[in-house]
């Protein structure tokens, strides 16, 4: 049994509550931390982000900034230096600890801290887009980063990241519980495209409820209800000794997306039975869906892959699931997932009319590659004409600038505004497309990006899986594709870059060979598609 305080950091409330049991189980077994590569490279963007972003308010030299980095060897002294500079009524405080909140079982270290008024908001860093469509964006500037300076957006609202809200509430509660809070309950976010303002208080998310069937909380709403469970699950796994009178857990190993980086999966859901549902579809469906269905009596993958969706859905099952607007259309896609596994298979052609693949004299699959910095790098042009393809490549990664961008797509939009008339240009998902309308100029007729040919909605017609439909999912299972990169992956092709604009040969080659291959597997795909 542990004595020690109870303490649950930032990440807690957003993460697995089982990951929670096991970090305060004391009878099960420590895996080794080994963070997967997917998952470093994840850390290494965030933090390489984070310092640019740190770097920028450094040159800014802005009065009242301070930075309190330094502290993370002394817990006491970065507590006390958090709490000096509060009292002394710092701008921004990067970098900082909170006292702990022994009573709300809370611990944390917040990005930032953003004075207003008498008090502070939560602030964070994260390297993913804070901003979308829509209207009534609340966001200000790194040179004037509080609330009270930010301005609303007419033409973009703010992107709601739950995870991202959840965290900054968790720091708004040890803000109240030290005193230190400002005067109303908002907490900010920057992100690749600005800095955002969030009201933590507003309702915005859709949950369950019981009584309702779905209604719409707050950030810290759902913190609250979160963390609080965590708290009760983190309180009993403390108790267990392995003794035989061990109080049992207060959650059970369920299989999801998490998992597949999780350090605690050899010894959690990789221990659920082979059959087991989510074990074998983890990330099909949400935790909330996978223990809906066991309540309904369906665990195992074979039990699933019999069901009728229609009947499942009109029973407890869709009780459970009543506040998720696209339920039936998931349930649906586990249902047809457990099909394919229980079958061998990864993916199987649907029932019923295929629409045709349209082909033309000339035709070409583009592909683009862009680096952390959202740049295009890298656009590559497979031009086939009757049945001969060549690979034309225009290539610079040393893009570093929207000057040098823009020339880049500029050679690629010329090329093909010198083919002819009636050439069909084919893409896979709607990157290229989206990219190439921001640049000019643009070809006419059928090379104009409004007419390309998105081969995705053909494929998603044709084709039902239990990996998703991306392209190497489809081009290595259903047109019998092979990439020359074993593994090939966006995020390995940011490595690769990252080393290429360092000048390095090899790397540049191997960008070349694997957008190469993108374009090979689009029209290897085509051609799968109309041989059907």
């Amino acid at each position: 049994m542990i004595n020690a305080p109870l303490l649950l950091g930032g990440y807690a409330a957003k993460s697995c509550p089982r990951a929670v049991h096991n970090a305060h189980d004391v009878t099960v077994p420590r895996p080794p931390e080994v963070v997967p590569p997917a998952l470093q490279q994840l850390f290494d963007a965030g933090i390489t982000f984070e310092a640019s972003v740190l770097a920028e308010w450094v040159a800014l030299d802005l009065p009242g900034y301070v930075d309190l980095n330094d502290f993370e060897d002394d817990r006491r002294g970065h507590i006390g230096a958090t709490i000096g500079a509060m009292r002394a009524g710092a701008s921004v405080i990067v970098g900082g600890r909170l006292p702990d909140d022994v009573p709300g079982h809370r611990t944390g270290k917040p990005d930032l801290l953003l004075r207003a008024g008498g008090g502070y908001h939560p602030g964070d860093i994260k390297a993913h887009q804070v901003l979308t469509r829509g209207t009534d964006a609340l966001v200000a500037t790194l040179e004037a980063p509080a609330r009270a300076d930010a301005v609303r957006l007419t033409d973009a609202g703010v992107k709601a990241h739950e995870n991202d809200l959840l965290q900054l509430a968790h720091y708004w509660r040890m803000l109240v519980a030290c005193g230190h809070q400002a005067d109303s309950p908002w907490g900010a976010i920057v992100g690749t495209d600005g800095l955002a303002w969030y009201d933590l208080a507003l309702p915005r998310f859709v949950t369950f409820s019981r009584s309702l069937g779905k209604a719409k909380r707050s950030a810290l709403d759902r913190y609250d209800f979160e963390h609080d469970f965590r708290v009760r699950i983190a309180a009993v796994a403390r108790q267990r000794t392995g003794a035989p009178d061990d109080p049992v857990p207060l959650v059970a190993p369920v299989g999801q997306a998490e998992c597949t980086t999780c350090r605690w999966a050899p010894v959690c859901v990789d221990e659920l039975p082979a059959a087991d549902l989510s074990r074998e579809l983890r990330g099909t469906l949400s935790v909330r869906e996978y223990l809906a269905l066991r309540g309904s009596g369906i665990r195992t993958v074979a039990s699933l892959a019999d069901s009728d969706p229609a009947t499942v859905l009109a029973g407890p099952y869709g009780t459970e699931v009543a506040h998720l607007t696209q339920r039936r259309h998931r349930l649906h896609k586990a249902t047809v997932a457990a099909q394919l596994s229980r079958d061998g298979l990864t993916l199987r052609l649907k029932d019923g009319p295929r629409p045709p693949v349209p082909h033309a004299t000339v035709e070409v699959d583009i592909d683009a590659e862009w680096g952390e910095d959202d740049r295009v790098y890298l656009w590559g042009l497979l031009i086939t004409t009757d049945g001969t393809s060549r690979y034309e490549a225009f290539f610079d990664p040393s893009v570093d600038s929207d000057a040098a961008e823009t020339e880049l797509a500029a050679r690629c939009l010329t090329r093909l505004g010198a083919l002819p008339e009636g050439t069909l240009v084919f893409h896979y998902t709607s990157p290229e497309r989206v990219r190439a309308r921001r640049f000019s100029p643009l070809p006419g007729g059928t090379l104009h990006p409004d007419r390309w040919i998105d081969v995705f909605p053909l494929v998603r017609a044709a084709v039902e899986s239990r990996a998703g439909l991306g392209l190497k999912t489809v081009a290595v299972h259903g047109a019998g594709f092979r990439w020359r990169d074993d593994d090939p992956g966006g995020r390995q092709s940011q490595d690769w870059h990252r080393a290429a604009r360092a000048g390095d040969p090899a790397a540049a080659r191997r960008l070349l060979d694997y957008n190469e291959d993108d374009v090979r597997a689009t029209l290897a795909v085509r051609r799968w598609l109309t041989a059907l």
